[in-house]
């Protein structure tokens, strides 16, 4: 609805009142900070939520009004983190909307410490969340992890992990280490640990000696191999 109507209110794209799930229409109306109206359907979220969205929504879902005088109630995130928030506990993808990591974690924030909803159990590869919060660690992968971290969403933390095998842990801030807790910030230097553990047992493991040939006499055999050992000790020290 054009906001310069008189009388016009901002209505969602996504949750509008033509939405329907299982046949029925939206009964209730949630309106972000910014007045943006979500069309939204009770039963849903109240199967998502161990809280009743933080005693937003009705206890149960009664007959349902006609659209012009649906309840509502005021959500105190802006549209953008409430898009993110209903299309999460939908089962929707919001990738579309390009939101940024500042705004996963809010809504992240406002799931899991104020509509009661058990974030692990939406955060399997094959769920939008993960997918969505995935997609941010190509660009800002530390920042990405610490997000997963603080949530101990340990299936997105471990593919998000592999795009830190060249970051410096020398650099970590520390706002981002306590953001990210002792559990995570451990594992993420025992992967650095470990890689170069790997590193060092493969390279000093000497070539496999190749069999008996004309003009390479055991004798030179052995003279690459302490060239190697030599080599590889000064890489390995380094």
């Amino acid at each position: 609805t054009p906001l310069d109507h008189p009388g016009a209110i901002s209505i969602s794209t996504a949750f509008h009142p033509a939405l329907s799930v299982g046949g029925a229409a939206p009964d209730f109306i949630l309106v972000a900070s910014d007045g943006v109206h979500f069309y939204v359907h009770r039963r849903c979220l109240l199967a998502m939520s161990m809280n009743r969205m933080g005693m937003l929504l009705p206890d149960t879902a009664a007959s349902i009004p006609a659209p012009s005088a649906l309840p509502k109630a005021s959500l105190n995130h802006t549209s953008s983190v409430s898009n993110i928030i209903l299309h999460i506990m939908y089962g929707l993808s919001c990738i579309q909307f390009a939101p940024t990591l500042e705004m996963i974690e809010a809504a992240l924030d406002a799931l899991c410490f104020q509509y009661g909803i058990v974030l692990q159990v939406h955060t399997m590869p094959h769920l939008p969340l993960y997918q969505l919060l995935l997609s941010c660690a190509p660009f800002r992968p530390l920042d990405a992890y610490a997000v997963a971290a603080r949530f101990s969403l340990e299936a997105l933390a471990v593919p998000i992990s592999s795009h830190l095998l060249a970051y410096d842990l020398s650099r970590l801030p520390d706002v981002t280490a306590q953001k990210m807790g002792p559990i995570y910030l451990k594992r993420l230097f025992v992967l650095h640990q470990e890689r170069l553990s790997s590193l060092r047992n493969i390279l000093f493991r000497p070539p496999i000696e190749h069999a008996p040939a004309v003009g390479c006499s055991p004798e030179h055999r052995q003279q690459l191999t302490r060239a190697w050992a030599l080599a590889v000790a000064q890489l390995v020290w380094d």
